[in-house]
């Protein structure tokens, strides 16, 4: 009797265990499938695609450091379609590759994603911003509807970055026989 109840827990580990995985699986998948609605509408300069991807509380940080945290959807489309043809002129945003997903909880992700800026960008105001790197860094979280985007950082990397740039495996410190130095 006892075998056959502590073999019943030990399948019922297993289930479960199997059960988890294959949770955590689909919703990677699923931030994965978010990420690359996002790109799509991004690079389509489609604010309200973009609006749909997000929740209604979304905030973001610009690559200069600015905070614009929303109130609405609405407001929220206003921000990307202002930017679109004020900062954009019309010309598509890089493409966002998926570099990492770090599930923080069952319903909350940081997403990183690389991209690089080939040309120059200038902006309103007449300021030129060099190609450049960018690391945008995504908070997802799980909502009724789906996966959702709830805050965006952008952070961009002006030297010595370019589409060849080393990934964090590549790093000195991450490589095998590396001596440090005294």
């Amino acid at each position: 009797m006892y075998r056959k109840l502590l073999l019943l827990t030990f399948v019922a580990a297993l289930v479960t265990v199997g059960h988890a995985t294959m949770i955590r699986a689909n919703d990677e998948r699923c931030v994965r499938d978010l990420i690359s609605k996002w790109d799509v509408a991004y690079r389509a300069l489609d604010a309200k695609a973009m609006v749909a991807l997000e929740t209604s509380d979304f905030e973001l940080v610009d690559r200069f450091g600015n905070w614009f945290p929303q109130t609405s959807r609405e407001e929220n489309e206003r921000m990307w379609a202002w930017g679109f043809a004020n900062i954009y002129q019309g010309k598509p945003g890089p493409k966002h590759t998926v570099e990492r997903i770090r599930f923080i909880q069952p319903d909350v992700a940081i997403v990183q994603a690389r991209a690089y800026w080939a040309d120059v960008i200038t902006l309103p105001d007449g300021t030129r911003v060099p190609p450049h790197g960018q690391i945008t860094t995504f908070v997802v979280v799980k909502q009724k509807e789906g996966w959702r985007i709830a805050a965006q950082n952008v952070h961009n990397k002006m030297q010595g970055d370019g589409p060849g740039e080393r990934s964090p495996a590549q790093l000195p410190w991450n490589q095998d026989g590396i001596k440090q130095k005294k």
